[in-house]
């Protein structure tokens, strides 16, 4: 009985012992790289941060073959990061540039004043130099951005020129300043046909509106719309036509009111009278028919009270 139990403990150890290593292994294996590393590589890439971009699809490259995504990504990445690379030097050169240049009257007036102190004549000869050097990289830096960067080209070139004027860079900066009128001029009509559309779509709104509430009835409400839209389109022949049809359906009403005003009025209804009449003011608040019917009935009905208070004071005295 002994034998077997030792074989039972001694396979329980090897057991806990193979557990021991596999779970120690799995705390110390890398970690794998990500699944979305093309996601998130594309937004460092969004981020001006290429170097982490294409370092990271290097990553995921060495675990997996190399498909047509990644291929792409990082190639794109590194012609980003070229350009970035060679605009910031560029830039790096018009600041170097220019502050150099500002220096060279400050060494001219140094020179003049101080002859018998060659050091200065030097430095300025060897600024000079470094100037000249420094206009044919900026002469480079136009010709090589004025394709795609009209700004940084000019900014090149003006800095160019004024250290040495060469023909070909001027005309390559005539060029671009007439570059840079005809982007404004196609902005400006981009930006007018954009007005121009939601103009449109403003007064194809209020037509619609119009319509919708002309086709319910609400005609004064209708006209509201119509003369919206002849105040931002006084041309528009459709609107000029609907205003005319609800200006006549509306007239017809008002003569209709005030007619069914006056029948009242002759009943003797004058309270009936008087809304009618009112009614047909509400909707045309101009037409002065109807103000004169309900002023006279107004005074029909003062009259009326001031009789009946007239007989009830009369009825209380002895």
């Amino acid at each position: 009985m002994k034998q077997p139990l030792k074989s039972v403990i001694a396979y329980f150890s090897l057991t806990m012992l193979a557990g021991c290593q596999l779970i120690e292994t799995r705390q110390t294996a890398p970690a794998p790289v990500v699944d979305n590393a093309l996601d998130k590589s594309r937004q460092l890439a969004a981020k001006g941060r290429y170097g982490e971009a294409i370092s990271l699809l290097d990553r995921a490259s060495s675990n997996r073959n190399l498909n047509n995504s990644y291929r792409k990504e990082l190639e794109s990445f590194r012609n980003q990061q070229k350009l970035v690379e060679e605009e910031l030097n560029d830039q790096l050169l018009i600041s170097n540039t220019s502050a150099l240049k500002n220096q060279l009257p400050i060494l001219t007036r140094l020179t003049q004043a101080s002859p018998d102190k060659p050091h200065y004549a030097d430095l300025l000869e060897e600024t000079r130099e470094t100037l000249q050097s420094m206009q044919q990289g900026l002469s480079e830096c136009a010709w090589r951005h004025f394709k795609r960067n009209n700004a940084l080209a000019k900014d090149c070139l003006s800095l160019s020129l004024s250290l040495k004027q060469d023909k070909a860079d001027q005309n390559l900066m005539e060029h671009l300043l007439q570059e840079q009128v005809e982007y404004k001029k196609e902005v400006a009509q981009k930006e007018q046909a954009n007005r121009e559309h939601k103009w449109k779509k403003r007064v194809d709104k209020n037509l619609a509106e119009a319509r919708r509430l002309i086709e319910s009835g609400q005609l004064k409400d209708a006209r509201r719309a119509l003369k919206r839209v002849l105040k931002e389109s006084p041309k528009n022949e459709t609107a000029k036509k609907m205003l005319a049809d609800v200006n006549r359906t509306l007239a017809k009403y008002i003569d209709n009111l005030l007619l069914a005003g006056d029948r009242l009025y002759r009943d003797g209804e004058i309270e009936g009278a008087k809304a009618t009449w009112r009614a047909a003011l509400t909707l045309d608040p101009l037409d002065q028919r109807a103000r004169e019917k309900i002023q006279r009935a107004q005074r029909v009905l003062n009259n009326l009270e001031n009789l009946r208070k007239s007989n009830e004071n009369g009825e209380k005295s002895p």
